[in-house]
């Protein structure tokens, strides 16, 4: 499960005219939404999600002799609306809009075509439903893009003064999954002090501590802990005489400054400690 989730929405325009010609134009590309997120990736697993929620145009095609809206009824069935509107569509000159996609840089695909005509004004129409799914939100991968391409069906292309202005919204979310940290232990290092009956600190503080081994040398009990404050003979942590040992790792987390008091004369640790590279 993730530790943490980054979502947001944001939105897209393009307009299509004469000058681009029958070319494919790229109109999303959903890895430039992630490419913002990708400095943290030697950290987490990035779970991306991208939902296109909307995309539609104003369509405005003068050049093309006006095309009136079909005498759709009531009392119609479905068959009949079709049918009225296949006959004013096949009366009158229609440009195609050809909806593509493709995964990375690799070649488009063919999703749906759209046939648009002159309707004597600007008019708006939605895209997503039924052109690029049949859902309330159209599914992409983070390496998806969404093109376009205008057709020519046998009345022209886009003419001067000719527009389709695209407008879209969309949703993303990444979820944060941590990586396991894996760190790496620098060179252990020697050490041994010497240990009198007052307290006396033999290893300071260290953040970065990945390990230390100490060893009681000496023929004297050691008696340890993290503070001066109260150490004596019989508190704190016995490192008994003539090898007693102590070993500390990562999981033991402890970081803090060492203490030592030692029991009846002097005595001696020594070991070796090491920190992450």
């Amino acid at each position: 499960m993730a530790e943490n989730k980054l979502s947001g929405t944001r939105t897209f325009r393009r307009s299509i005219t004469e000058t681009d010609g029958t070319n494919i134009v790229e109109i999303l590309r959903c890895s430039d939404v992630f490419a913002q997120y990708s400095s943290l990736e030697p950290t987490y697993f990035l779970e991306r999600s991208f939902y296109l929620e909307a995309l539609s145009g104003a369509v405005h095609i003068p050049s093309k002799k006006a095309a009136p809206y079909p005498n759709i009824y009531p009392e119609m069935n479905a068959a009949e609306k079709i049918a009225a509107l296949m006959e004013v569509e096949n009366k009158f000159p229609f440009v195609g809009l050809r909806f593509h996609a493709r995964k990375g840089t690799g070649s488009w695909s063919t999703l749906s075509n759209v046939r648009l005509q002159n309707k004597g004004r600007e008019t708006t129409i939605p895209f997503v439903i039924p052109y690029l799914t049949v859902n309330q939100l159209k599914l992409l991968s983070p390496d998806d893009s969404i093109g376009v391409q205008i057709v020519n069906y046998g009345h022209g292309t886009l003419a001067a003064g000719d527009y389709i202005n695209l407008e879209g919204d969309f949703k993303f979310e990444i979820d944060l999954i941590p990586k396991p940290t894996t760190r790496t232990v620098g060179i252990a290092t020697p050490y041994g002090v010497d240990i009198g009956t007052s307290p006396i600190r033999f290893r300071v503080a260290n953040t970065n501590r990945a390990l230390l081994y100490a060893t009681n040398a000496g023929n004297f009990n050691i008696w340890l802990a993290g503070t001066s404050s109260g150490l004596s003979p019989g508190s704190g942590m016995l490192l008994a005489a003539n090898g007693g040992t102590l070993s500390l790792g990562e999981a033991d987390n402890l970081n803090g400054e060492l203490w030592a008091i030692s029991q009846g004369g002097t005595s001696r640790i020594a070991g070796v400690e090491a920190s992450y590279a």
